[in-house]
């Protein structure tokens, strides 16, 4: 344990020395993950300009320079580990034969959790050619898998128990039912509409548990193309594809820890023949790769509908919704909790209050009792964009959101067709009473005139609605 410190120690303090010896740069150079170079800079006239000529872009790094390879080139690697890489000295020999010297820190590009590229900040040091090649590089044969990720820090659930907001008794019914399941290796199915919060839950799973010093690696199966989603879940091998290399997949990644898999009803069906491998025996085959790799990972998946529903419209595979649904978790809309407007008012407030620096007390009554008619499709994400608006609005020396405040943005979300200014606002009751008129309006075109299921749509007894309709003169069956 002590050697492992000290290792960390060393490298940490070599890594800084790089950075501050490095003082400057003289290029900048950004390729894909196929190797092919998108962007180059020279800042630098002494870097030798038959090398670096603007003709090198869209060509590939070992078609410019010959003496570079997957290992050789810090870019590569960057690429491949998903981590910065540090050089100090690196010879760069190109198709003229020509040789220089440079410094490189390579650092990977991201988007949305994978690596697509790397760019690399070089300097020039060609007059020091003489001097020791001290390489600042991980010896990546050798090094222990635990160390690098104790060292680069893997990613980390944010979220705990704690952070899920609630006085909603199915609420606090969920998050008993976490900490019973939390420290279980079986999969969680997490459901639930948009804006729900399924993210939040999936995290708090795997902080309540035995897993939460591992991985929490998290993965949106709509984000990304078939091809490339399988690549990324279950890594490749070099040679698999054009320009594919020996990479690790994110299941390998959250080893010890726990890998949430959101959207899983966007999920390629064919690809969830392959993921019901890993639910059953918990092995991974890298993509082209014949060696199968045993994983210690939690999987945690969710959906913006009932999982049942997911095997009726095609979209899950019925042999899978087993495996996936050893554990199910329904988040109840907010329509269906509007006792938690009060607390999540409070919290959202305190939240923009330090995030944009202002004292926002509250909101005003007339603004409360509107939050509080609205069903809120969109639920609290939906009532999060609300309230960030309006502290952006108000100006610093304003203390409570009125609903001249937000009338601009209460007309955007609720549909409302017009609510007035400040300057000519009208009567509350009158806009309540647009609010429901134009909902129920709604429900009964959706529902074809039928009252009963107009009701169960707007959550209210069926002759209050009727009520309604009679006192706003709507025509029902």
């Amino acid at each position: 344990m002590e050697k492992r410190r000290g290792e960390r120690l060393a490298m940490t303090t070599r890594k800084d020395d790089m950075i501050k010896n490095m003082e400057y740069i003289d290029g900048i150079t950004i390729i894909d993950t196929s190797g092919t170079i998108l962007f180059s800079v020279k800042f630098n006239p002494a870097f030798n300009p038959e090398v670096f000529d603007n003709n090198i872009l869209g060509k590939k790094l070992n078609e410019v320079f010959t003496n570079i390879n997957e290992e050789t080139s810090t870019l590569i690697k960057s690429m491949k580990f998903g981590i910065p890489i540090y050089k100090k000295r690196q010879a760069i020999v190109s198709v003229t034969e020509d040789t220089i010297y440079t410094t490189n820190i390579s650092v990977p590009i991201k988007s949305n959790g994978r690596v697509i590229g790397a760019i690399e900040l070089s300097k020039d040091v060609t007059d020091y050619k003489k001097e020791s090649n001290d390489i600042i590089e991980m010896n990546f044969h050798n090094l222990d898998h635990k160390l690098l990720k104790e060292h680069f820090g893997p990613d980390k659930a944010r979220y705990t128990l704690d952070d899920i907001i609630s006085e909603d008794s199915k609420i606090k019914e969920l998050k008993s039912f976490i900490e019973k399941i939390a420290n279980s290796t079986s999969p969680v199915f997490i459901y639930g509409e948009t804006g729900t919060g399924k993210e939040l839950f999936a995290h708090a799973i795997h902080n309540a548990g035995v897993r939460k010093d591992g991985p929490f690696i998290t993965q949106n199966c709509a984000a990304i193309p078939e091809n490339l989603l399988e690549s990324i879940l279950f890594g490749t091998t070099r040679g698999s594809f054009t320009g594919a290399c020996d990479n690790i997949g994110l299941f390998e990644i959250a080893e010890g820890g726990s890998i949430f898999l959101d959207e899983i009803n966007s999920m390629p069906v064919n690809l969830q023949s392959k993921l019901l491998r890993v639910l059953q025996d918990g092995f991974v085959r890298r993509l082209g790769d014949k060696k199968e790799r045993k994983i210690n990972t939690r999987i945690i998946t969710a959906a913006n509908m009932n999982p049942k529903e997911c095997v009726s419209k095609g979209l899950l595979r019925k042999d899978i919704y087993y495996r996936l649904c050893a554990l199910t978790i329904h988040i109840p809309p907010l329509r269906e909790r509007m006792r938690d407007i009060p607390i999540l008012l409070n919290f959202l407030i305190n939240k923009y209050n330090k995030l944009l620096n202002k004292n926002i007390k509250g909101v005003s009554k007339e603004v409360f009792e509107l939050i509080t008619k609205y069903s809120w499709p969109g639920n609290v994400r939906e009532l999060e964009h609300l309230i960030e608006y309006a502290v952006n609005k108000l100006d610093q020396e304003e203390d409570i959101i009125d609903i001249h405040n937000i009338a601009e943005k209460i007309n955007e979300i609720m549909g409302i067709e017009e609510i007035e200014s400040s300057e000519d606002v009208a009567p509350l009751k009158d806009i309540i009473e647009s609010i429901e008129r134009t909902m129920i309006g709604k429900a009964i075109r959706k529902t074809g005139g039928n009252v009963s299921q107009a009701a169960e749509l707007l959550q209210i007894p069926r002759q209050t609605l009727q009520k309604k309709i009679n006192k706003y003169n709507l025509i029902s069956k």
